[in-house]
């Protein structure tokens, strides 16, 4: 199995997957120290979760919009580890998305 996690294009390459999806802008960032910690912290907890065997491209697209929506949320705060959003917030951010 060949997997590749390339944060910076936020795209995420499983198997003979690929998934693409965009970020979400925040216009109330005032920083963005932890924002890329957020992002592997989330995708790395999705994938401890549900384990990579059995991902699906809806799977894959769950991981990263959770992912990107965390990150997206943590611009917003000073701080990194301390200021982390909760699995509420971020499940609050995406439903209002």
């Amino acid at each position: 199995d060949h997997h590749i996690f390339r944060v910076e294009i936020l795209e995420f390459y499983s198997k003979d997957m690929v998934i693409k999806k965009d970020g979400y802008r925040n216009p109330a960032t005032i920083e963005t120290t932890g924002a890329g910690d957020t992002f592997c912290a989330c995708a790395i907890d999705y994938v401890h979760r549900n384990g990579l065997d059995n991902l699906t491209k809806d799977g894959l697209f769950e991981c990263l919009s959770f992912a990107n929506a965390a990150a997206s949320i943590i611009t917003t705060r000073k701080g990194a580890l301390s200021v982390m959003p909760t699995k509420e917030e971020i499940t609050a951010f995406l439903t209002n998305k």
